[in-house]
């Protein structure tokens, strides 16, 4: 199984992966964020990103508070910075985005250990799936993705799931 925590493999990826890597250790933002057991997640690690992709973090927080005010600290000053607090899946969540070195960030955390939040848990599925069915399928996927589909969706589609594509995705995996 792949380490998803060690980053090493983006500056051994394609250019914007290295780009990804770049801006990643430029903002510090795992250092910033190191408390709160960051993991890079999303389309870059598994290279089914769009132009258009954010650099998706999610993190574990134990007080939502404390959380919100090191992110508040550390980030507010970036462009199109926003935060908010919402309920997912009934599990207490929070949401920054914001703006740095060209791309979209989007840190993402709940209480829930980062390896059981539904980012984490889809990333591995997904990468295994497009081990298994290779650069075709991978195609497929930016295809549908460009259309409009998210990730979760377009894996749903091509390969027979029905109902909720974010639950069912996660049960196929099993």
């Amino acid at each position: 199984m792949k380490q998803w925590r060690d980053l090493s493999y983006l500056p051994e990826g394609d250019e914007k992966q290295r780009d990804v890597y770049a801006a990643i250790q430029d903002s510090m933002l795992l250092k910033l964020l190191a408390a709160f057991d960051p993991i890079l997640v999303g389309t870059y690690p598994i290279g089914i990103y769009l132009e258009e992709s954010d650099i998706d973090i999610i993190c574990q927080f134990f007080r939502i508070d404390h959380y919100g005010s090191v992110v508040l600290n550390s980030f507010s000053h970036l462009p199109d910075f926003e935060i908010k607090t919402k309920m997912i899946r009934g599990v207490e969540s929070m949401i920054a985005r914001f703006r740095f070195d060209g791309f979209k960030f989007e840190i993402f955390g709940q209480h829930t250990a980062v390896e059981e939040q539904y980012a984490y848990r889809h990333m591995v599925i997904e990468d295994m799936i497009l081990s298994g069915r290779g650069e075709g399928f991978r195609k497929e996927v930016l295809i549908l993705k460009e259309k409009g589909l998210s990730t979760e969706e377009a894996f749903a589609l091509l390969l027979g799931i029905d109902g909720d594509p974010y639950e069912n995705l996660l049960k196929f995996g099993t």
